[in-house]
């Protein structure tokens, strides 16, 4: 008798796990992004300006092991071009868990950090890609 409860309850189990798919699409990204950052505690160290932009090194502590696709640098709704230092050492790539530094990065055409922020972009799982504030000036 009580298998046959469990079919009765069924359908109504099943159409509440369907109906509520879209909205842990639609906000575990963003739930995701503040409670469950990959990287934290960034510090600009050395920032200079030079004839094509800001020059910086940059320290930070990545708390999960996810894998780096791209960092976007904004000033305003402006998105400017990080260019990474090309060498084997400091190039972009998905780093191991822990205190990091690298650079040196120039982020192209921004005359100060004032007022600028960077979004940071990995692949944790398969279900969306996780954005993270790197910087916030």
């Amino acid at each position: 008798m009580g298998s046959l409860r469990f079919l009765a309850r069924a359908p109504w189990v099943m159409s509440l796990g369907l109906a509520l798919t879209p909205a842990i699409f639609a906000v575990g990204p963003w739930i995701e992004s503040r409670a469950f950052p990959v990287t934290r505690d960034t510090v600009i160290r050395q920032p200079h300006t030079t004839g094509a932009g800001v020059s910086l090194f940059v320290s930070f502590r990545k708390v999960r092991q996810c894998e780096f696709l791209s960092l976007a640098w904004y000033r305003g709704p402006v998105r400017h071009i990080v260019d990474f230092e090309p060498t084997a050492e400091q190039a972009p790539r998905t780093r191991p868990s822990g205190e990091q530094l690298a650079g040196p990065w120039l982020i192209r055409d921004l005359a100060s950090l004032s007022g600028s922020r960077a979004i940071a972009y990995h692949r944790c799982h398969p279900l969306w890609i996780t954005v993270t504030e790197f910087y916030n000036a």
